[in-house]
């Protein structure tokens, strides 16, 4: 993964974990309200793997927001 995709997927990574923690959510709980695998938010977590547009919204939406605003949080 380029530097700067490494970047992204880290801040994006250390948000969504913020978040999660802060809403007092598992990783389980957050992956059924997004409609993900819970195994692929830990590897989003951990920057693993690089979050897709569409993965990002789900994201936000498990959160209750909109994906600008997940992305504005992580500064991205």
């Amino acid at each position: 993964m380029p530097s700067d995709e490494i970047r992204i997927a880290r801040q994006l990574g250390q948000t969504v974990r913020r978040l999660r923690d802060e809403n007092g959510m598992s990783q389980i709980a957050l992956a059924e309200k997004a409609g993900l695998n819970n195994n692929f938010v830990g590897e989003i977590e951990r920057a693993e793997k690089l979050a897709s547009v569409v993965t990002v919204a789900r994201l936000a939406s498990g959160f209750g927001l909109k994906a600008s605003e997940l992305l504005e949080r992580a500064r991205l």
